[in-house]
């Protein structure tokens, strides 16, 4: 007679063991290629860059808990840190779901410009962030954050004869955190995507005068579209093949405005609200 109890515990433990061995190869199959996703959140920003060495900066969180959602679209069900968080600037479409990232994913650093906020749910995100005792880094053009072998976020705003700690000013766009993404090839640089948070004409004015280079193949397109953001000369200096604009449907704001699609006219140009989440990867 054969033992039905031996044999469906063999079976059960069978079942969790090829569970695990796929889990696993979930996790180390990971194509080894440099992926950045502009993730669906609605009318708000976040984008996600996840690095060969499987680092993963996550760029703005977007305004509610969909951000959670997408990411573990992207992310292995056992890859839970965001080695770093960089916020643009605080109005709450950019960061109000990173409270709902801190809840699930352990989050090891966070870039802020230091501009005040009294938005409770501002106030709240950064007290956790100093209770947790997360590292706090205030940028400038001054520096590039290595988030790869070869690769590196070049901090093009805030200017580094331009602190914005403590700085009370009227239009918290023109303070966001600009990067633009670049990879160290043998042969030179490569200029991947420049990302704007809600950058608007003046800022790009500032970057422009600046005398930085600003060429990308992709350009995250400032302030989900709006007619205040994407001057003729900053697009120009930019030259990008491919637009992507962050925004949600039926938006209040009318974003994209169509000035700005026809600035973009020629080019590729890509909406969340279309398709949702984009993802761009490179070798």
């Amino acid at each position: 007679m054969p033992d039905f109890k031996l044999k469906h515990w063999f079976l059960i433990h069978l079942t969790l063991l090829g569970l695990m061995i796929l889990a696993i190869f979930q996790f180390f199959a990971v194509s080894q290629s440099l992926s950045v996703t502009v993730l669906d959140v609605g009318q708000g920003d976040s984008i996600l860059i996840q690095t060969p060495e499987y680092h993963n900066v996550l760029i703005d969180a977007g305004e509610g808990s969909k951000v959670v959602d997408e990411l573990g679209k992207q992310l292995s069900f056992f890859d839970k840190t965001i080695d770093l968080f960089i916020l643009t600037h605080p109005h709450r479409d950019h960061y109000g779901g990173l409270l709902d990232v801190m809840q699930k994913y352990d989050v090891e650093g966070v870039v802020i410009t230091g501009v005040p906020s009294k938005d409770p749910v501002y106030l709240e995100l950064v007290r956790q962030v100093k209770e947790r005792n997360i590292p706090i880094v205030f940028p400038n053009s001054d520096q590039d954050i290595q988030i790869g072998q070869n690769l590196f976020l070049d901090i093009l705003y805030p200017l580094v004869d331009h602190s914005l700690i403590g700085q009370e000013v009227r239009n918290k766009n023109n303070t966001s955190v600009v990067t633009q993404l670049v990879r160290r090839q043998s042969d030179g640089w490569e200029s991947l995507v420049m990302l704007t948070g809600d950058a608007e004409i003046g800022e790009e004015r500032e970057i422009l005068l600046s005398g930085q280079s600003v060429g990308a193949e992709i350009l995250k397109v400032g302030h989900h579209g709006s007619r205040t953001a994407t001057s003729d000369a900053f697009l120009s200096a930019v030259n990008p093949k491919t637009a992507v604009i962050s925004l949600g449907e039926d938006n209040s704001y009318e974003h994209p405005h169509p000035e700005t699609l026809e600035k973009l006219r020629g080019l590729e140009v890509r909406q969340t609200m279309v398709e949702g989440s984009i993802v761009w990867l490179w070798r």
